[in-house]
């Protein structure tokens, strides 16, 4: 469920009351991208902030719980090649719970410029089916710009990807 009004985004897409679907799907893949680019979640109000901050010490004691099964796991397999790829799995899950985790204990309150930033995505996804627009000879090739990352950057925690 996203975080942004659906309303909000079919007014800001002139769209018909027919796409709430297709509308709701990409919404939620502009919200997705977001916090994905922030590295953080964002969520509604404090209330529903703090009621994932309390979700994140249970996590991050699952998530250790996990990793220390699945490494007295692979340590178990006899084949060294099959053993390494165990614990290389376990050690990648591992991670993504710990990034995960840190996400949600780095999260904050949306604010207008992650709103702004999910409607043009949004808009573009809306839009653009494609990543690039060919002119009317196809010599002619444009990227399209994200202006969406310029007002999410300063909301964003590290560099990452």
């Amino acid at each position: 469920m996203s975080v942004i009004d659906i309303e909000l985004a079919m007014k800001h897409l002139r769209a018909e009351s027919e796409d709430v679907e297709d509308v709701q799907s990409k919404l939620d893949s502009a919200e997705s991208a977001a916090q994905k680019f922030l590295q953080r979640r964002f969520y509604a109000d404090a209330a529903a902030l703090n009621a994932a901050l309390a979700t994140v010490p249970a996590a991050r004691l699952a998530a250790r719980t996990a990793y220390e099964a699945a490494v007295t796991t692979a340590e178990a397999v006899e084949n060294w090649d099959d053993r390494c790829a165990a614990l290389t799995d376990a050690q990648f899950v591992f991670s993504e719970a710990l990034r995960n985790c840190t996400a949600v204990a780095r999260g904050m309150v949306i604010n207008k410029s992650i709103v702004a930033a999910c409607l043009l995505t949004l808009g573009h996804l809306w839009a653009n089916r494609e990543d690039a627009v060919t002119g009317i000879n196809t010599s002619s090739v444009t990227e399209l710009p994200h202006g969406s990352r310029s007002l999410l950057q300063p909301d964003r925690v590290s560099m990452g990807v």
